[in-house]
């Protein structure tokens, strides 16, 4: 099994984001519009947020008219995304109580690896009505050029663990893919990527860097000593970071009949 295929075992930094939920909520980007009305496409009358966090996927459906339902495994996230006006329910996702219900549509916005790979997709095969949609998203960014290279340095420096992950690596479908496709349980899993760009000033990029569970879990004397060179780093380059990114996007149905 591959680090990217446990890293749902590592309870520290699955259920870290408390701590910082109000951070989260301000500074994590939502998801792209495009991605958004695909989803709305779909006509769904009943949507299951997974992981839901503070909302930053099912606020945008609920906007639209959807009936959404959340559920989270930390009440701090889930008490910000409930100030948003979604329904929540605490838990894990895997002994959540469904208490029968279905759903024709089921989100996890950048929550899924925190899933069990194998009592995850069942579940969610299982609680889709027929010719559901499973929808996994994933949001990253990568930066290009010097900027890159300095915060490289800084990082393999300050904390050479990351450098790896530093920026958010995007998702790809090897595992998470392979894990829908062996359940047997889904009729079509296919990807697809919403490209988007965006810029951000120093204070904008370490505020999002300190909502990332690798990062909240550093010691602090570490985070702080690495967030404070980040910010340098991006002051000295113009004050600008800027991302050329997208959305993944992993799409599971099941069967018009199961």
């Amino acid at each position: 099994m591959s680090t990217e295929d446990s890293v749902h075992a590592d309870r520290g930094r699955a259920e870290s984001f408390g701590s910082v939920a109000e951070q989260y909520d301000r500074y994590r980007p939502s998801y792209p519009d495009e991605l958004i009305s695909h989803l709305l496409a779909l006509n769904p009358e009943w949507t299951l947020d997974i992981a839901c966090g503070t909302g930053k996927v099912a606020v945008p459906l609920l906007a639209c008219g959807l009936a959404v339902l959340g559920v989270e495994v930390d009440p701090q996230m889930a008490e910000v995304a409930r100030r948003h006006g979604i329904i929540v329910e605490l838990g894990a996702f895997e002994t959540w109580d469904d208490d029968g219900r279905t759903f024709d549509l089921i989100t996890c916005g950048q929550g899924w690896h925190w899933i069990d790979p194998e009592q995850g997709p069942q579940k969610a095969a299982r609680l889709l009505n027929p010719d559901g949609t499973l929808a996994l998203l994933w949001n990253y960014g990568d930066l290009f050029g010097e900027l890159k290279s300095d915060l490289d340095a800084v990082y393999g420096k300050l904390a050479p663990a990351l450098v790896p992950d530093a920026r958010k690596q995007r998702h790809d479908d090897d595992g998470h893919v392979a894990a829908l496709k062996a359940t047997g349980q889904f009729a079509s899993v296919h990807t697809e990527k919403y490209g988007w760009s965006a810029t951000l000033n120093a204070e904008e990029w370490v505020a999002r860097l300190a909502t990332h569970s690798d990062h909240i879990t550093l010691p602090e004397d570490q985070r702080t000593a690495l967030l404070t060179e980040v910010r340098k780093v991006i002051e000295a380059h113009g004050n600008n970071a800027e991302l050329r990114g997208g959305t993944y996007v992993i799409f599971a149905r099941v069967p018009e009949k199961k």
